[in-house]
């Protein structure tokens, strides 16, 4: 059986590139001397792909199919900024699941959440890369705040405990582990989606500690203790992380 790629079964050959079509997007696949498949989303809008040498068409195909979703909204959400980078009074900030009032004002760097929504203070209110800092700085405080609640709960419930956990902004994962240290890595961006939303990554990351691949234990440990995860993946999917 052929896909859009090739033969399933083949493994790449030469030519290193090319450009493979899904979904309506055009990515450009690059198979080098790397270990992991990995999807890129370019401010212009360009979409690349770098996959291992000895991949083969199957997973290529599997992998682009499975992160389409997220390109496409993340290409969307790349090129409205290009086009009119606009955060100023009047616009939202996405802050768990809701959007909340923007201000802007002039004044020493920084941010606060105030009954009104965010405030925003900086010494030129225009300058809109200063805004989106302030805003990454919120995302980040308020994840730090209620992750180590959800760490405690969900280790209790597994019985296994992470080493180390960190927050640290990824382009294309919501969070990501190290089985053999314990240690995983949360992306604070998830404090723009629903609380639901951070809850299950570090259940997902905290599970692959016990099963490090996604094979029928880590879904059977998924199913017993959040019967709902996927549907709560597919809406992450659906999303983008930075």
């Amino acid at each position: 059986m052929d896909s859009p790629f090739g033969r399933l079964r083949t493994p790449l050959a030469a030519p290193r590139m090319w450009t493979a079509v899904v979904d309506g997007l055009e990515i450009t696949v690059t198979a080098k001397p790397v270990r992991h498949l990995r999807l890129v989303v370019h401010p212009d809008g360009r979409i690349r792909a770098s996959v291992p040498l000895r991949a083969t068409r199957r997973t290529v195909d599997e992998f682009l199919s499975e992160r389409a979703g997220w390109a496409k909204a993340q290409r969307e959400r790349l090129l409205a900024i290009g086009q009119a980078r606009q955060l100023t009074n009047g616009s939202t900030v996405a802050l768990w699941g809701d959007e909340i009032p923007l201000s802007v004002v002039s004044g020493r760097s920084g941010g606060r959440l105030t009954a009104d929504g965010f405030r925003v203070f900086i010494p030129d209110p225009t300058d809109i890369d200063a805004i989106e800092a302030a805003i990454k700085a919120l995302h980040r405080r308020e994840t730090k705040a209620v992750l180590p609640d959800l760490v405690e709960k969900w280790s209790a419930e597994l019985g296994v405990s992470p080493t180390r956990v960190t927050l640290r902004s990824m382009r294309t994962r919501w969070g990501s582990c190290t089985p053999t240290t314990k240690a995983i890595r949360i992306n604070p961006e998830l404090a723009a989606r629903h609380p639901r939303c951070l809850s299950y990554v570090v259940l997902h990351e905290i599970t692959h500690l016990i099963e490090p691949g996604h094979g029928p234990g880590f879904i059977a440990v998924m199913d017993a203790h959040l019967p709902n995860w996927r549907a709560v993946r597919a809406e992450l999917r659906r999303s983008s992380a930075s």
